[in-house]
Order: structure tokens, then sequence, then C-alpha cells
């Protein structure tokens, strides 16, 4: 199978996923025309992450499907059967095959994945890294839109997507079968154009298809009113209301960012930043870049002075 070559593209959430995947889905005719197959809808590849997890419940979309364990891992076993059937039927040529949850996979499971796929062809991963702060504050909005949080997304998740991810995978599938690229560097020519293009493959600029640009940010107080509104009426919730939900991503302001990080989280990604650039390549910001919470005596001078303030306007 060597003369098969697939791509496998593990994400990371929020770093052009779902942009790369609608627009190969839409240009899959095009694509495969010069031999490069994309598999899947114009999404995540079906139950590929859930089908190498120890325990499905885990995910999230698992529990809210209705379906039992045993159900879920005979649903699972089905769409893999069907992916190492089309694997074969499309021997000799460029295969891409993506999914943005593969990344979280703990290694064991993430070498059971690539053992699964190397007899159908040569397995290289494919990873996007963004920048920590940029990551923190799109995969926030991500979630309270989707439902599932009510809260910031935490510094320790972000730092995982720019450090331990990219080495685990890494790990698995060795250096020299691992391409990193940064999410900066690829919207500003092109998410799909930068990856195939890194490849050699023909780009959709040159067979004349177009990018499909997925995933408008919301503002800042939509992030809010809707955070509140999922601690009442989470994804799941019997009186989630559509329309409600859809009014409050319609709310206008200034764009959402993430919370400022502690000193210790600046440390901490300093030391991490460091280990990635030396082992992996990767380039981040340096930590002077990031935003720093004031001390807390500061932020209670600040406040002493607020309400100083408003007494005298009293007066």
């Amino acid at each position: 199978m060597q003369d098969t070559t697939i791509l496998l593209h593990l994400g990371t959430h929020k770093t052009g996923t779902t942009t790369l995947q609608q627009s190969f889905a839409a240009a899959r005719q095009a694509l495969r025309s010069r031999d490069v197959v994309f598999l899947g809808p114009g999404n995540s590849y079906p139950h590929l992450y859930s089908a190498f997890l120890t325990d499905p419940m885990i995910f999230p979309w698992n529990r809210l499907s209705g379906l039992t364990v045993d159900q879920i891992r005979d649903r699972d076993r089905k769409a893999m059967n069907e992916l190492a059937a089309a694997l074969d039927r499309n021997r000799g040529k460029t295969i891409i095959l993506s999914n943005e949850y593969l990344a979280m996979l703990p290694p064991e499971q993430m070498t059971a994945l690539r053992d699964f796929l190397s007899p159908h062809g040569q397995v290289h991963a494919v990873y996007v890294y963004r920048e920590l702060h940029s990551w923190l504050g799109s995969n926030t909005q991500q979630m309270v839109k989707a439902g599932l949080s009510s809260r910031g997304t935490s510094f320790a998740t972000g730092l995982k997507r720019v450090g331990d991810f990219p080495l685990k995978v890494a790990q698995v599938f060795g250096r020299e079968n691992s391409t990193f690229l940064r999410f900066e560097d690829l919207i500003r020519e092109g998410v799909a154009d930068t990856f195939l293009g890194h490849f050699n493959l023909p780009t959709l600029t040159e067979i004349g298809c177009t990018e499909q640009i997925a995933n408008t940010a919301v503002s800042g107080p939509a992030v809010s009113a809707l955070m509140v509104y999922n601690r009442d009426f989470p994804t799941g919730h019997a009186d989630r209301d559509p329309q409600q939900v859809a009014r409050l991503m319609a709310l206008p302001g200034e764009k959402y960012r993430a919370a400022a990080l502690r000193p210790n989280d600046i440390r901490a990604y300093s030391a991490m930043r460091d280990k990635v650039q030396a082992e992996l390549g990767l380039r981040l910001a340096p930590p002077e870049a990031l935003p720093l919470l004031p001390h807390p005596r500061l932020i209670r001078l600040r406040r002493m002075a607020e309400r100083m303030k408003r007494r005298l306007l009293r007066l």
C-alpha cells in the first residue's frame, strides 16, 4: 500500500477545520479527477473518534445520542468497516481523512487508530495549531454557541492544544510523518489552498474551486448572554429554545476576547513554547505578547478607586 498516502487531519478545533472539510467536500469531484480523494461528508468523518475511545460515553455527542454503549459500539464498528472498504477502493491515490476530535485521543488509542489505517497506505498526520489566546477566545465561542459550556475555556485546555497535543502526535506518528501547520499562516493564503499546497497537491484555486468559509464569530455580549442561558438550558435540555438561542447569538457588540492570563499561566506557557519550538519547530508568540491579568492588589485598588469616585459623584 506504499503507493497510497493517507493525510490524517486530526484538528485541532477552531483552526479552520470546518472550512477545510466543507471546502474539500464541495470540490470533491474536481479533487478526485486529480487523484486526491476526500472521504466523508463536509464535516468530521463520522464516528472515527468515537470508534477508538475506551469509553465512548466520555464523548458528549454520544451521551446526547440516546443510544446505549452497545448500540454505539455496533454503529462505530460498521462505520470503520465502511471506512476500510473506502480506503481499499482508493488505492494509489492521496486520501484526506479529517476529524478534529482525533487530537484528543490518548496515546494508546491514537496508536490504535494509526495501526488501523497503516495497512491501507502510508499515514501522515496533519495537526493545525493556533496562537493560545486567540484559540481560547474562539473555542469559548464555539462551546457556548453549541450549548456545551457556560464559562470560558480554561488555560489548561488551551495549553494542551499548543503543547501536549502536537507532542503526542509526533510521538505516535513519528516526527517524519507529522506535519504541523500554523492557523495564522493558513488564513493568510487560504486554509484549503495552503493545506493542499504544503503537500504539493493541486490547490482549489488551480482546479477552479473556491474555499467555503465557515463558523462566523459572535459578539462579546452574545457570548455572555449565551453563557447565562446555557446554565439553565444546555444542549439536550427539553426546554432549550432554538429561536431564543438565535436571538442571543445575534446580539451586537464588540468582538469577544478571552480573559487575560495569570502570571503562573504565562510562565507555564513560556516553558511549553520553548519545548515545542525546540522539538517540533512550532512558531508561537513570545510570552510577553499575551495579555497579563493585573496583580490582585492592583485590582483591589482599582475597585476602591471606583467606589470612591461613585461616592464623590453622589455628593
